[in-house]
């Protein structure tokens, strides 16, 4: 009887044992994060105007943290492709999302099914916004964004549009873009990538995209105006939807740090600092405007409760459009 009395008492202590040590042991993987490289899986094909942006950040973080961050690009399926493989991966803080509209807002309400849970991400921050303009080629003979309105109106044969895969961001504002505006039909072209090569060419007529402005900034495409409430400060002179007569057809692209729901906060928080003591270096915010996007900086909660707000805001928008998608 004492044998077995002592024999229980020894699984005890070593069940405590073994409780403490997987604490210690996570406390420590914490303190000591990151002692190898991290991966930001990109959503998007090479060369987009967030990975530009995020580029500035991995620089200076990487010198912060004394390990390499990579950038992996996984386009395609509206981001889907990109959010299935991060949210499946280990909760350790190695493997992060860029966080997008498409797939930290918009898919969650556009798909009945996803590879991944709806709430498979936590927010660590954001770093900027970017905004969605309405373009057309350089030699296109639309001047203004009612010339465009009023041809797409009046023609036997529906306007083309391109975006970035059914159900993402450009999808979803230019058919916000149609309601609004009383324009029958548009005829959806989706892309992997490419679309703004394709309106270059003259084998889209517009498009609603927040990708597009190397582009415009090259002259290979023309601006008619930005999908906002106010002016971009950047390109003050280009008026803006609201301005032009239509309030609702807004929209502007995030560009931020998510990571699988499970991560330790710990991991998190030094995350989320690190990134707002970078984006107040005066020459990353340079950089950043330069490229006619907008930094931001907010604290973990802070960009948690910001991504639950566009959530819930652009789920009624979507469920009146009839946007749906099975997978």
């Amino acid at each position: 009887m004492k044998n077995n009395s002592h024999f229980k008492k020894c699984i005890s202590i070593t069940c405590q044992f073994l409780v403490l040590l997987s604490l210690s042991f996570s406390s420590f993987s914490q303190s000591d994060y990151p002692n190898r490289a991290i991966k930001v899986v990109v959503p998007f094909a090479p060369g987009s105007v967030p990975e530009s942006v995020l580029r500035i950040f991995t620089q200076e973080m990487t010198a912060r943290f004394g390990h390499p961050i990579v950038i992996e690009h996984k386009p395609g399926a509206s981001t889907n492709i990109a959010a299935a493989y991060v949210a499946n991966a280990p909760a350790d803080g190695y493997t992060l999302l860029l966080t997008n509209l498409a797939s930290n807002i918009l898919n969650k309400s556009t798909y009945k099914k996803l590879a991944y849970e709806p709430d498979a991400f936590m927010q660590i921050g954001l770093m900027a916004v970017t905004g969605f303009y309405v373009v057309v080629r350089a030699d296109s003979p639309y001047q203004s964004m009612n010339d465009l309105i009023q041809a797409a109106q009046n023609s036997p044969v529906s306007f083309k549009y391109g975006s970035l895969g059914s159900g993402g961001a450009s999808h979803l504002v230019t058919e916000l873009f149609r309601s609004k505006t009383g324009i029958k039909e548009l005829l959806h072209v989706p892309y992997k990538s490419g679309a703004a090569l394709d309106l270059i060419a003259g084998r889209l007529d517009f498009m609603i995209d927040a990708s597009v402005i190397n582009q415009v900034k090259s002259g290979q495409l023309k601006a008619l105006a930005v999908a906002s409430s106010k002016r971009w400060p950047t390109l003050p002179d280009l008026p803006t939807t609201t301005e032009l007569g239509y309030p609702d057809v807004t929209m502007s692209a995030i560009i931020g740090l998510s990571a699988p729901a499970k991560t330790p906060a710990g991991i998190l928080d030094k995350l989320n600092q690190t990134m707002i003591d970078v984006g107040k270096n005066p020459e990353n915010i340079k950089r950043i405007l330069a490229m006619h996007a907008m930094p931001v900086s907010m604290t973990r909660a802070e960009t948690q409760d910001y991504i639950k707000q566009q959530s819930e805001k652009w789920k009624p928008v979507i469920q009146s459009l009839q946007i749906s998608f099975e997978d």
